[in-house]
């Protein structure tokens, strides 16, 4: 049985990840080592180099939130960034007090420098750029907006380790970033999130409030550590039916846990954001950051064999470089919802972020979204993802590349 072509059921997991898994899950022991995180966070450090330091967290929502907090971004704050983005990152800034000021996005995906000089006002202390895909912002220009306007720069690269600009790495243009572990992340400890900065005052800060953190209950915890476990028994048999039969029980026994929470999608805090980064998860992200290499070079050869390969399909790509990683590599279409059916009838699972804009809000004026981001809209509906993971093979690539093109030649 082959593993399906699917971008968001454990697309990073290798059999050496789900070993390590099952080793953690059967050593309780190991799930509250501190040291581990410790490790954790010095390797992950070192990838950017001398003066960086790293402060690792349960979630890249909750790493954000202790920025702002350690920032003291509260009542009466506004925080910028872009409205095509998913729901956990407003929700950050709600739950530090301070309110989201939603950008349009440009051709990239990402924050329009154009359209922040215009909503930037007295109340905005700080802009989140995110760096969308794997794919770089225009961090020259919206830096020095940042500096003319005295505003804190926060780089989100949830969606970027690995991506470089002009040869230096993101998440070092601004006075602080935070990273993402999740599931279909770069790397993944299936939840998991971490501060990188320079600034040894304001890491001393994040420090100090992460270290007040509750740790993440136990179910949570073996939630995680079960999930590799589980989807390698999901994935051979996923396409048959039996591995989706399994994935509905396991998540209604309450043995797996869901990307978004239900109380999210409301603009509401679930209890579990923010706690500390179980010992037991630093050490499934400590042993994927050794493959960021080989994760970063797959990415990029995949993303090259779309590009040749569709370039002249009239399918609308972003402008990047070969510099980006992409996460995932976002095409568009004017019936971008109808391809993505088809691809799932033939048993090929795209992706569909974002399918609206604060994904998967489930109504938008409960996280301050007022409809003044045309762009973000407009891509939105016509935003369709191809998958990049590591475990995906070149016929893989050449599958999804020969459905993509049959589909068109009937539009």
């Amino acid at each position: 049985m082959n593993r399906p072509i699917a971008i968001s059921l454990s697309p990073n997991t290798e059999r050496d990840d789900v070993m390590l898994a099952l080793k953690t899950l059967f050593s309780p022991f190991k799930w509250n080592d501190d040291k581990e995180v410790e490790l954790l966070e010095q390797e992950f450090a070192q990838v950017f180099g001398n003066g960086y330091k790293a402060v690792a967290v349960n979630s890249g929502r909750s790493a954000q939130y202790l920025i702002l907090k350690a920032l003291g971004l509260g009542k009466g704050s506004e925080v910028a960034l872009q409205a095509f983005t998913c729901v956990a990152a407003p929700n950050s800034v709600f739950w530090s007090g301070a309110t989201p000021r939603y950008i349009d996005i440009d051709e990239s995906y990402n924050i329009s420098p154009d359209d922040l000089r215009k909503k930037i006002n007295n109340k905005t202390r700080a802009v989140i750029v995110q760096n969308t895909f794997g794919i770089s912002a225009n961090i020259p220009e919206i830096k020095n907006i940042c500096i003319s306007n005295k505003l804190v720069l926060i780089e989100d690269c949830a969606h970027c380790l690995g991506t470089t600009f002009k040869g230096k790495p993101l998440g070092t243009f601004g006075d602080v970033a935070f990273f993402s572990f999740g599931r279909d992340k770069t790397i993944s400890s299936v939840f998991g999130g971490i501060v990188l900065c320079s600034d040894r005052n304001l890491y001393n800060k994040i420090k100090s409030l992460r270290n007040k953190l509750k740790r993440p209950p136990t179910l949570w915890t073996l939630q995680q550590l079960f999930h590799p476990i589980a989807f390698s028994l999901i994935l051979p048999t996923y396409n048959s039916g039996i591995g989706k039969i399994i994935l509905f029980a396991l998540q209604k026994a309450g043995l797996l846990s869901r990307a978004v929470y239900k109380e999210e999608k409301m603009g509401d805090r679930p209890s579990i954001f923010p706690t500390k980064m179980p010992g037991g998860l630093a050490i499934l992200a400590r042993k994927q950051l050794t493959k960021l290499r080989k994760f970063v070079s797959h990415r990029k050869t995949i993303s090259k064999l779309y590009s040749s390969s569709l370039k002249k399909t009239g399918l609308i790509f972003p402008p990047h470089s070969a510099e980006d990683s992409l996460l995932r590599f976002p095409i568009r279409h004017k019936k971008a919802g109808e391809l993505f059916k088809k691809a799932k009838r033939n048993g090929i699972l795209l992706g569909d972020w974002y399918k609206g804009t604060i994904m998967p809000a489930v109504d938008l004026s409960l996280v301050g979204y007022h409809g003044d981001c045309p762009n973000a809209e407009l891509f939105s509906e016509t935003t369709i993802n191809l998958p990049t993971y590591p475990s995906l093979t070149r016929d893989d690539v050449l599958k999804v590349i020969k459905l993509v093109k049959k589909w068109l030649n009937t539009q």
